[in-house]
């Protein structure tokens, strides 16, 4: 299986509304339909201090709690948590916060770092061993 790290802009672009009252048909948000791929057929990677930056932003932009924690449910129960040793990133963004997720795709092996973050797709040279690209790009290979 390919292995996913999703930026937070991913989740937040994927919304919360669809666990409740399930994905629209057709969908044409293409964060949301990378999401539920990943979680259905991928191995999904997160470390603690990524979901605490998930849920962090979904709080900001007043996100209800009840679908905050289904998503955390969602999340917690399709992706694979990854013990981050790596202190510090060989080539860091420009955005101090965005290390962690260079980092969790580094100790986790993962093949794929999605993120509309212009912070991160300026490093991707920089990191060969996985892939860093926008969603779109991605569900175009994947052709969902």
């Amino acid at each position: 299986m390919t292995r996913y790290v999703l930026d937070t802009n991913q989740i937040i672009a994927a919304g919360t509304g669809w666990l409740k009252y399930g994905a629209p048909v057709p969908d044409n948000v293409c964060s949301r339909r990378l999401l539920i791929h990943v979680a259905r057929n991928e191995t999904g990677l997160h470390c603690p201090a990524i979901m605490q930056e998930y849920v962090e932003k979904l709080v900001t932009l007043n996100h209800p709690a009840e679908r905050i924690g289904e998503m955390v449910k969602y999340l917690l129960g399709a992706f694979e948590q990854v013990h981050v040793v790596t202190q510090n990133a060989p080539h860091p963004p420009s955005d101090p916060d965005d290390e962690i997720f260079l980092l969790c795709a580094m100790d986790g092996n993962a093949d794929y770092l999605i993120s509309d973050d212009a912070a991160l797709l300026d490093v991707s040279a920089h990191y060969p061993s996985f892939v860093i690209c926008q969603p779109h790009v991605e569900t175009v290979r994947l052709g969902i």
